[in-house]
């Protein structure tokens, strides 16, 4: 906790501009969806932005998320800041966890009140502008998930959202790995990497497969699997591969300790 604690303290100006870069964007991406949306007349009760908003809520997390994992090791690229950190009298797991816990953790907790801080303005600005339209109001996050019939929901069953949740720490540690390999443009580096290598591995896998199986007739292997168990084994498989590459990360952050590779 005072490992946390000093992280955000001695890094709070850049915290705080982060925090208002993330609200920013948010608050402009929702005000100019209602400035399009509210021009036309609606007759139903149900806010018709929430549709565009939810999606939006998705999406921003991934990006944010993923931006956020790429700050992990950023005070690991001069050789001051890394001497510093190396210097503190912790050890080299309470160091790397205190980090993965502000860009991890902490983040979702600053994720979430940004975006409703940004809604919430969206809300305050329009419904000064239109004050005659009462149904206007803040998202509600609970159709994120849902079978509903009467209003749009994102998912239709929990299972489906805790599957996109684990995709996305799947996706979000892979940046915490280039973030302990690239401390310099960790974002940049690690984004044309993950490119490069799916580019280069579905080209293949598509040519083996179109060399092997031309003239075969091939049954559908995941007809005999259940959604359910497809999502499930899903979940495993992103959960796995996400502490792996925790894991790796606060290995190489480990090996800083007696050689700098970079």
């Amino acid at each position: 906790m005072n490992l946390c604690r000093k992280e955000m303290v001695e890094s709070w100006k850049s915290n705080v501009l982060r925090l208002v870069l993330l609200y920013g964007l948010m608050a402009v991406v929702m005000v100019w969806n209602g400035a399009y949306t509210y021009r036309v007349e609606y007759h139903f009760s149900e806010d018709p932005t929430w549709m565009f908003l939810l999606i939006v809520f998705i999406w921003a997390l991934w990006i944010f998320g993923c931006l956020s994992a790429s700050f992990t090791m950023e005070k690991m690229k001069s050789k001051t800041s890394r001497t510093s950190i190396l210097m503190t009298p912790a050890t080299p797991f309470e160091k790397f966890f205190s980090r993965w816990m502000v860009f991890t953790v902490v983040f979702l907790v600053v994720y979430l009140l940004s975006y409703k801080l940004a809604d919430y303005t969206r809300v305050y600005v329009f419904s000064l502008i239109y004050p005659e339209k009462d149904y206007i109001a803040p998202v509600d996050l609970s159709h994120v998930v849902g079978k509903n019939p009467d209003y749009y929901t994102l998912f239709r069953t929990p299972l489906q959202f805790l599957t996109v949740i684990a995709s996305y720490f799947f996706g979000q540690s892979l940046f915490v790995l280039g973030s302990s390999i690239w401390p310099k443009n960790a974002f940049l580096k690690t984004f044309s990497a993950i490119a490069i290598i799916a580019t280069v591995y579905f080209s293949v896998a598509a040519f083996l497969g179109k060399l092997l199986f031309k003239h075969k007739n091939v049954s559908y292997i995941g007809g005999s699997i259940s959604d359910e168990t497809f999502l499930w084994l899903s979940i495993a498989t992103f959960t796995f591969f996400a502490l792996l590459n925790w894991t790796l990360a606060y290995f190489r952050f480990k090996e800083s300790e007696i050689i700098n590779r970079m």
